[in-house]
Protein backbone atom coordinates (compact mmCIF):
# COMPACT_ATOMS: atom_id res chain seq x y z
CA UNK A 1 0.00 0.00 0.00
CA UNK A 2 1.37 3.41 -0.95
CA UNK A 3 2.14 5.63 2.02
CA UNK A 4 0.90 9.14 1.40
CA UNK A 5 3.22 11.75 2.85
CA UNK A 6 1.25 14.34 4.78
CA UNK A 7 4.05 16.88 4.93
CA UNK A 8 2.64 19.49 2.57
CA UNK A 9 2.04 22.91 4.03
CA UNK A 10 -1.36 24.39 4.49
CA UNK A 11 -1.72 27.87 3.02
CA UNK A 12 -1.42 29.48 6.45
CA UNK A 13 1.60 27.34 7.35
CA UNK A 14 3.31 28.30 4.11
CA UNK A 15 2.73 31.98 4.70
CA UNK A 16 3.93 31.73 8.28
CA UNK A 17 7.07 29.78 7.49
CA UNK A 18 7.87 31.81 4.41
CA UNK A 19 7.72 35.02 6.45
CA UNK A 20 9.70 33.54 9.33
CA UNK A 21 12.37 31.97 7.17
CA UNK A 22 12.79 34.65 4.51
CA UNK A 23 15.58 36.27 6.50
CA UNK A 24 17.54 33.05 6.93
CA UNK A 25 20.66 32.55 4.82
CA UNK A 26 21.51 29.05 3.69
CA UNK A 27 24.91 28.14 5.10
CA UNK A 28 27.61 27.97 2.47
CA UNK A 29 25.47 29.23 -0.41
CA UNK A 30 27.29 31.68 -2.64
CA UNK A 31 24.80 33.86 -4.50
CA UNK A 32 26.43 34.51 -7.85
CA UNK A 33 25.95 33.77 -11.54
CA UNK A 34 24.97 30.14 -11.82
CA UNK A 35 27.06 28.56 -14.56
CA UNK A 36 27.04 24.77 -14.33
CA UNK A 37 29.90 22.96 -16.00
CA UNK A 38 27.34 20.27 -16.66
CA UNK A 39 23.60 20.69 -16.97
CA UNK A 40 23.82 23.75 -19.14
CA UNK A 41 22.03 26.58 -17.33
CA UNK A 42 23.42 30.08 -17.06
CA UNK A 43 21.25 32.28 -14.83
CA UNK A 44 21.77 34.39 -11.76
CA UNK A 45 19.38 33.80 -8.87
CA UNK A 46 18.08 37.32 -9.47
CA UNK A 47 17.33 36.50 -13.12
CA UNK A 48 15.54 33.33 -12.08
CA UNK A 49 13.32 35.37 -9.73
CA UNK A 50 12.63 37.98 -12.40
CA UNK A 51 11.74 35.40 -15.04
CA UNK A 52 9.49 33.30 -12.80
CA UNK A 53 7.97 36.11 -10.75
CA UNK A 54 8.19 33.93 -7.64
CA UNK A 55 8.28 35.82 -4.29
CA UNK A 56 11.44 34.12 -3.06
CA UNK A 57 14.88 35.19 -1.88
CA UNK A 58 18.06 34.90 -3.95
CA UNK A 59 19.21 32.11 -1.62
CA UNK A 60 16.07 30.14 -2.42
CA UNK A 61 16.52 30.78 -6.15
CA UNK A 62 20.11 29.58 -5.91
CA UNK A 63 18.88 26.38 -4.25
CA UNK A 64 16.50 25.78 -7.14
CA UNK A 65 19.28 26.26 -9.70
CA UNK A 66 21.62 23.93 -7.83
CA UNK A 67 19.00 21.18 -7.77
CA UNK A 68 18.33 21.77 -11.47
CA UNK A 69 22.00 21.26 -12.28
CA UNK A 70 22.19 18.05 -10.25
CA UNK A 71 19.11 16.61 -11.95
CA UNK A 72 20.38 17.46 -15.44
CA UNK A 73 24.01 16.52 -15.01
CA UNK A 74 24.04 13.46 -12.78
CA UNK A 75 20.58 12.10 -13.38
CA UNK A 76 20.29 13.10 -17.06
CA UNK A 77 16.89 14.77 -16.69
CA UNK A 78 15.72 16.94 -19.56
CA UNK A 79 14.89 20.59 -19.11
CA UNK A 80 11.19 19.66 -19.14
CA UNK A 81 11.63 16.97 -16.49
CA UNK A 82 13.78 19.23 -14.32
CA UNK A 83 11.18 22.00 -14.50
CA UNK A 84 8.49 19.59 -13.36
CA UNK A 85 10.57 18.55 -10.36
CA UNK A 86 11.18 22.16 -9.34
CA UNK A 87 7.49 22.97 -9.54
CA UNK A 88 6.85 20.29 -6.93
CA UNK A 89 9.71 21.60 -4.80
CA UNK A 90 8.14 25.04 -4.98
CA UNK A 91 4.91 23.55 -3.68
CA UNK A 92 6.73 21.73 -0.90
CA UNK A 93 9.14 24.34 0.47
CA UNK A 94 9.35 27.36 -1.80
CA UNK A 95 12.94 26.19 -2.49
CA UNK A 96 13.88 26.77 1.16
CA UNK A 97 16.28 24.07 2.38
CA UNK A 98 15.69 25.18 5.99
CA UNK A 99 11.89 24.87 5.87
CA UNK A 100 10.37 22.69 8.62
CA UNK A 101 6.80 21.53 9.19
CA UNK A 102 6.76 20.21 12.76
CA UNK A 103 3.22 18.85 12.55
CA UNK A 104 4.19 16.47 9.78
CA UNK A 105 7.69 15.78 11.01
CA UNK A 106 9.11 16.84 7.64
CA UNK A 107 11.81 19.27 6.54
CA UNK A 108 14.00 20.46 3.71
CA UNK A 109 13.77 21.24 0.02
CA UNK A 110 11.42 18.33 -0.67
CA UNK A 111 10.01 18.11 2.86
CA UNK A 112 11.41 14.66 3.52
CA UNK A 113 9.76 12.73 6.34
CA UNK A 114 11.45 11.72 9.58
CA UNK A 115 12.80 15.08 10.68
CA UNK A 116 10.99 15.43 14.01
CA UNK A 117 8.79 12.32 13.95
CA UNK A 118 8.37 9.23 11.79
CA UNK A 119 4.61 9.27 11.25
CA UNK A 120 5.21 9.24 7.51
CA UNK A 121 8.42 7.20 7.57
CA UNK A 122 12.08 8.12 8.10
CA UNK A 123 13.53 9.29 4.79
CA UNK A 124 15.88 11.62 6.67
CA UNK A 125 17.53 8.45 7.93
CA UNK A 126 19.28 8.16 4.57
CA UNK A 127 20.92 11.58 4.85
CA UNK A 128 24.67 11.76 5.51
CA UNK A 129 24.02 14.34 8.22
CA UNK A 130 20.94 15.69 9.95
CA UNK A 131 21.53 19.20 8.69
CA UNK A 132 19.22 21.52 6.80
CA UNK A 133 21.88 22.51 4.29
CA UNK A 134 21.94 22.53 0.51
CA UNK A 135 24.82 20.07 0.12
CA UNK A 136 23.29 17.46 2.42
CA UNK A 137 19.96 17.63 0.63
CA UNK A 138 21.43 17.41 -2.86
CA UNK A 139 23.16 14.21 -1.79
CA UNK A 140 20.02 12.89 -0.10
CA UNK A 141 18.03 13.31 -3.30
CA UNK A 142 20.75 11.63 -5.35
CA UNK A 143 21.07 8.74 -2.91
CA UNK A 144 17.33 8.11 -3.03
CA UNK A 145 17.13 8.34 -6.83
CA UNK A 146 19.96 5.82 -7.14
CA UNK A 147 18.65 3.39 -4.51
CA UNK A 148 15.20 3.44 -2.92
CA UNK A 149 13.59 5.63 -5.59
CA UNK A 150 15.05 4.20 -8.80
CA UNK A 151 11.50 3.75 -10.04
CA UNK A 152 11.01 7.51 -9.86
CA UNK A 153 13.74 8.15 -12.40
CA UNK A 154 12.52 5.33 -14.64
CA UNK A 155 9.13 7.01 -14.76
CA UNK A 156 10.56 10.53 -14.95
CA UNK A 157 12.69 9.80 -18.00
CA UNK A 158 9.50 8.95 -19.89
CA UNK A 159 7.92 12.35 -19.19
CA UNK A 160 7.81 14.68 -22.20
CA UNK A 161 6.37 17.89 -20.75
CA UNK A 162 7.02 19.88 -17.55
CA UNK A 163 3.51 19.19 -16.21
CA UNK A 164 3.72 15.48 -16.97
CA UNK A 165 7.06 15.35 -15.17
CA UNK A 166 5.61 17.23 -12.19
CA UNK A 167 2.80 14.72 -11.84
CA UNK A 168 5.20 11.79 -12.03
CA UNK A 169 7.50 13.31 -9.39
CA UNK A 170 4.61 14.21 -7.12
CA UNK A 171 3.24 10.65 -7.18
CA UNK A 172 6.43 8.55 -7.29
CA UNK A 173 8.85 10.66 -5.26
CA UNK A 174 6.59 12.66 -2.95
CA UNK A 175 3.96 9.95 -2.52
CA UNK A 176 1.04 12.30 -3.14
CA UNK A 177 -1.96 10.87 -4.96
CA UNK A 178 -2.88 13.08 -7.92
CA UNK A 179 -6.52 13.02 -6.83
CA UNK A 180 -5.52 14.49 -3.45
CA UNK A 181 -6.14 18.22 -3.14
CA UNK A 182 -2.66 18.52 -1.62
CA UNK A 183 -1.21 17.88 -5.07
CA UNK A 184 -2.24 21.42 -6.13
CA UNK A 185 -2.24 20.33 -9.78
CA UNK A 186 -3.67 23.61 -11.06
CA UNK A 187 -0.80 25.56 -9.57
CA UNK A 188 1.73 22.88 -10.48
CA UNK A 189 0.76 23.06 -14.15
CA UNK A 190 1.30 26.81 -14.19
CA UNK A 191 4.50 26.74 -12.13
CA UNK A 192 6.10 23.95 -14.16
CA UNK A 193 5.68 25.89 -17.41
CA UNK A 194 6.89 29.13 -15.79
CA UNK A 195 10.03 27.41 -14.51
CA UNK A 196 10.60 25.72 -17.86
CA UNK A 197 10.56 29.03 -19.72
CA UNK A 198 13.01 30.53 -17.21
CA UNK A 199 15.44 27.61 -17.39
CA UNK A 200 15.16 27.46 -21.16
CA UNK A 201 16.33 31.07 -21.34
CA UNK A 202 19.28 30.15 -19.14
CA UNK A 203 20.17 27.17 -21.31
CA UNK A 204 19.99 29.30 -24.44
CA UNK A 205 22.51 31.66 -22.80
CA UNK A 206 24.71 28.70 -21.92
CA UNK A 207 24.93 27.57 -25.54
CA UNK A 208 25.32 31.00 -27.14
CA UNK A 209 29.09 30.63 -27.27
CA UNK A 210 29.12 27.39 -29.25
CA UNK A 211 31.30 27.97 -32.31
CA UNK A 212 32.16 25.69 -35.17
CA UNK A 213 33.74 25.80 -38.57
CA UNK A 214 31.56 25.57 -41.65
CA UNK A 215 30.49 22.12 -42.82
CA UNK A 216 32.98 20.52 -45.19
CA UNK A 217 32.50 17.55 -47.50
CA UNK A 218 36.20 16.76 -47.22
CA UNK A 219 38.31 16.17 -44.12
CA UNK A 220 39.45 19.65 -43.02
CA UNK A 221 43.08 20.56 -43.54
CA UNK A 222 45.35 19.42 -40.76
CA UNK A 223 43.03 16.65 -39.58
CA UNK A 224 43.13 12.92 -40.23
CA UNK A 225 40.82 10.09 -39.14
CA UNK A 226 40.87 6.33 -38.76
CA UNK A 227 38.92 4.22 -41.25
CA UNK A 228 37.07 7.05 -43.04
CA UNK A 229 33.43 6.88 -44.07
CA UNK A 230 33.07 4.56 -47.08
CA UNK A 231 29.37 4.81 -47.96
CA UNK A 232 29.15 1.00 -48.13
CA UNK A 233 28.36 -0.28 -44.64
CA UNK A 234 25.35 1.93 -44.16
CA UNK A 235 22.40 -0.30 -45.03
CA UNK A 236 21.28 -0.86 -41.44
CA UNK A 237 18.47 1.43 -40.42
CA UNK A 238 17.48 0.50 -36.88
CA UNK A 239 14.59 2.83 -36.14
CA UNK A 240 16.20 5.72 -38.01
CA UNK A 241 15.17 7.05 -41.45
CA UNK A 242 18.00 6.97 -43.99
CA UNK A 243 19.89 10.23 -44.21
CA UNK A 244 18.98 11.47 -40.74
CA UNK A 245 21.73 12.35 -38.27
CA UNK A 246 20.70 9.43 -36.05
CA UNK A 247 20.86 6.99 -38.97
CA UNK A 248 24.35 8.16 -39.86
CA UNK A 249 25.81 7.89 -36.33
CA UNK A 250 24.15 4.52 -35.78
CA UNK A 251 25.78 3.19 -38.95
CA UNK A 252 29.11 4.99 -38.54
CA UNK A 253 29.38 3.20 -35.24
CA UNK A 254 28.66 -0.15 -36.88
CA UNK A 255 31.38 0.49 -39.44
CA UNK A 256 33.88 0.85 -36.59
CA UNK A 257 32.48 -2.02 -34.50
CA UNK A 258 30.71 0.34 -32.08
CA UNK A 259 27.14 -0.49 -31.13
CA UNK A 260 24.40 2.03 -30.43
CA UNK A 261 20.85 0.93 -29.72
CA UNK A 262 18.28 0.71 -32.51
CA UNK A 263 16.07 3.07 -30.49
CA UNK A 264 18.15 5.91 -29.03
CA UNK A 265 15.49 8.52 -29.83
CA UNK A 266 15.98 11.92 -31.41
CA UNK A 267 19.56 13.18 -31.64
CA UNK A 268 19.15 15.53 -28.69
CA UNK A 269 18.00 12.65 -26.47
CA UNK A 270 20.80 10.15 -27.07
CA UNK A 271 22.57 11.05 -23.84
CA UNK A 272 19.41 10.17 -21.89
CA UNK A 273 19.42 6.56 -23.09
CA UNK A 274 19.71 4.19 -20.15
CA UNK A 275 22.67 1.84 -20.08
CA UNK A 276 25.18 4.10 -21.83
CA UNK A 277 28.11 5.91 -20.27
CA UNK A 278 27.85 9.65 -20.89
CA UNK A 279 29.84 12.74 -19.98
CA UNK A 280 30.64 16.25 -21.18
CA UNK A 281 34.26 15.31 -21.76
CA UNK A 282 34.95 14.72 -25.49
CA UNK A 283 36.15 11.24 -26.37
CA UNK A 284 37.17 9.83 -29.72
CA UNK A 285 34.66 7.56 -31.47
CA UNK A 286 31.68 8.56 -29.36
CA UNK A 287 28.35 10.03 -30.36
CA UNK A 288 28.03 13.72 -29.54
CA UNK A 289 24.52 14.86 -28.65
CA UNK A 290 23.32 18.44 -29.13
CA UNK A 291 20.42 19.06 -26.67
CA UNK A 292 16.94 19.82 -27.94
CA UNK A 293 16.96 23.30 -26.37
CA UNK A 294 20.21 24.34 -28.03
CA UNK A 295 19.62 27.31 -30.36
CA UNK A 296 19.39 26.16 -33.95
CA UNK A 297 18.70 22.55 -33.01
CA UNK A 298 15.13 22.76 -31.68
CA UNK A 299 13.01 20.73 -31.28
CA UNK A 300 14.80 17.42 -31.93
CA UNK A 301 18.42 18.24 -31.15
CA UNK A 302 21.17 16.65 -33.20
CA UNK A 303 23.75 13.88 -32.99
CA UNK A 304 27.14 13.55 -34.70
CA UNK A 305 30.20 11.32 -34.42
CA UNK A 306 33.54 12.32 -32.87
CA UNK A 307 36.30 11.40 -35.32
CA UNK A 308 39.32 13.00 -33.66
CA UNK A 309 40.39 15.18 -30.73
CA UNK A 310 43.34 17.55 -30.54
CA UNK A 311 45.42 18.41 -27.51
CA UNK A 312 43.87 21.89 -27.40
CA UNK A 313 40.45 20.31 -26.82
CA UNK A 314 39.00 21.01 -30.27
CA UNK A 315 37.25 18.11 -31.98
CA UNK A 316 36.44 16.94 -35.50
CA UNK A 317 32.95 15.55 -35.99
CA UNK A 318 31.23 13.85 -38.89
CA UNK A 319 27.49 14.07 -39.42
CA UNK A 320 24.53 14.01 -41.77
CA UNK A 321 21.40 16.08 -42.34
CA UNK A 322 23.04 19.43 -41.79
CA UNK A 323 21.46 22.50 -43.36
CA UNK A 324 22.89 23.18 -46.81
CA UNK A 325 24.37 19.68 -47.19
CA UNK A 326 22.78 17.39 -49.83
CA UNK A 327 20.62 14.46 -48.71
CA UNK A 328 22.59 11.34 -47.70
CA UNK A 329 25.85 13.33 -47.80
CA UNK A 330 28.23 13.11 -44.86
CA UNK A 331 30.04 16.29 -43.84
CA UNK A 332 32.66 17.36 -41.29
CA UNK A 333 32.89 20.20 -38.79
CA UNK A 334 35.44 21.36 -36.23
CA UNK A 335 34.24 22.53 -32.81
CA UNK A 336 36.50 24.58 -30.57
CA UNK A 337 37.32 23.35 -27.06
CA UNK A 338 34.83 25.58 -25.27
CA UNK A 339 32.01 24.53 -27.57
CA UNK A 340 32.95 20.87 -27.31
CA UNK A 341 32.76 21.01 -23.50
CA UNK A 342 29.12 22.10 -23.64
CA UNK A 343 27.84 18.99 -25.40
CA UNK A 344 27.17 15.39 -24.31
CA UNK A 345 29.26 12.39 -25.36
CA UNK A 346 27.76 8.92 -25.50
CA UNK A 347 30.02 5.87 -25.52
CA UNK A 348 28.85 2.98 -27.66
CA UNK A 349 29.21 -0.65 -26.70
Amino acid sequence: MKVIKRGIFSVLTILFLFTAMSALVVSGTDVKTFDATVGGIRLTPKEFIEKTGFPISEEQAQNALEFASRLMSRHKYTLEQTSGVLSVAYRESRFDVTAVNPSGGVAGFFQWSGWSNTINGDRWGMASKRELTLSVQLELMTKELETTHKKTSEKMLEAKTPFEAAKVWSYWYEGVELSDGQSALGDIEKWSETIYQALKTGQTQYFEGVNSSASSLAIPDGWSIDNPYNNKDYNHSGSYPAGQCTWYVYNRGRQLGIVFDDYMGDGGNWFHKAGYKTSQTPKKHTAVSFPTTMPGYEPYGHVAFVEEIRSDGSILISEMNMSGVPYLTMSYRVLDAQSASQLWYVEGK
